[in-house]
């Protein structure tokens, strides 16, 4: 496994963009946050005006793909038939709407492809 990194900057909801044109994402390591649920956001390309939550497809209905992470310091593992795009973003999701105070380096677990 080759790790990256994705850093959510203080005041910030939303990561940089993450290449994984090479790469297949199998988890995601949650630092201590600010409590919310974690959502990955794809495109095909960097436009930052096309980025969009992925949405759950395991069960129909489900909305958004959202790991319930609390205040972080989880491991999330993505189910085995997860095909990553090949441009994601981490966001954080807080019922208050409130962003990170500080800045969050998440670690994403990936393979080649």
């Amino acid at each position: 496994m080759q790790p990256i990194y994705a850093v959510i900057n203080s005041g910030q909801l939303i990561s940089g963009d993450v290449d994984l044109r090479q790469r297949a994402l199998l988890g995601i390591v949650v630092p201590t946050i600010s409590s919310g649920d974690l959502t990955i956001q794809g495109n095909t390309d960097t436009t930052s005006a096309n980025f969009l939550r992925l949405l759950e497809t395991r069960s129909p209905g489900s909305g958004d793909l959202r790991m319930a992470t609390g205040v972080g310091s989880r491991m999330v593992m993505l189910p085995g038939t997860f095909v990553s795009p090949p441009y994601v973003r981490l966001e954080t999701v807080m019922a208050t709407g409130s962003a990170q105070t500080d800045a969050r380096t998440f670690t994403l677990l990936t393979r080649p492809r």
